[in-house]
């Protein structure tokens, strides 16, 4: 095993140089110590590589089922767009049906998937809280879908056209799919907490208990 003079000199000034033999065992310590650092930060890059390389392989799975899937409202399991409790029923038959039918790169299976993601997104991390957003959201999609046709309308919107395109249902989904992202991770007034459209909705849901019917009693008074 060899070694620098610069782990000579640098033994020496830890050890003085009244004892070589312990100088030497010193250099050769710190000389396997840096093999073993050397090793570890192989293997971390060579770890970090491989995590990159499946996130890219994961990445790259989910656009494929995204895109072919013909069962496409099954890829999104925990929606509250899509789920019993969402009033919109045209707007998750249309989606049950002919979203799976259209061609695999239309833009209105892209839009939906950004939408549908940013959904369960938003889930995640914010639970319950986002319920109440979500159920709106839904409700503003089924109004614009309308009465429409998909399959002869939307799935006809490339990329490059949705911004100008006549297709109400397809410029509904781009501004909320807009609206969700800047809620999600451009957020000043979150302070870090929930979204405060998200809080909005549910404050609206919760206050409209009078429209539905219940009393409101003031315990002071009894």
């Amino acid at each position: 095993m060899g070694f620098t003079k610069e782990d000579a000199e640098a033994s020496v000034k830890e050890l003085g140089d009244n004892d070589p033999d312990a100088c030497m065992v010193w250099i050769i310590s710190k000389i396997e110590e840096r093999q073993f650092n050397d090793d570890i930060n192989r293997a971390s890059i060579q770890s970090e590589q491989s995590k990159r390389d499946e996130e890219k392989r994961v990445k790259k799975q989910e656009k494929e089922t995204l895109t072919h899937a013909k069962a496409f409202v099954k890829l999104f399991p925990t929606s509250y767009i899509l789920s019993p409790e969402s009033s919109a029923s045209r707007l998750k038959r249309t989606l049950d049906s002919a979203t799976g039918h259209v061609d695999a790169e239309t833009y209105l299976r892209e839009i939906l998937a950004k939408l549908l993601k940013l959904e369960g997104q938003a889930i995640k991390w914010y639970k319950v809280a986002a319920k109440s957003y979500m159920l709106e959201l839904a409700t503003r999609l089924e109004t614009s879908l309308g009465t429409h046709d998909v399959l002869t309308c939307c799935a006809r919107v490339s990329a490059g056209t949705a911004s100008s395109t006549s297709c109400a249902f397809v410029q509904t989904l781009v501004q909320e799919q807009k609206a969700l992202s800047k809620a999600l991770f451009e957020m000043p007034s979150n302070q870090g907490g929930v979204p405060v459209v998200f809080l909005e909705c549910d404050e609206a849901m919760q206050f409209s208990l009078d429209d539905d019917g219940f009393e409101v009693v003031d315990l002071a008074d009894k």
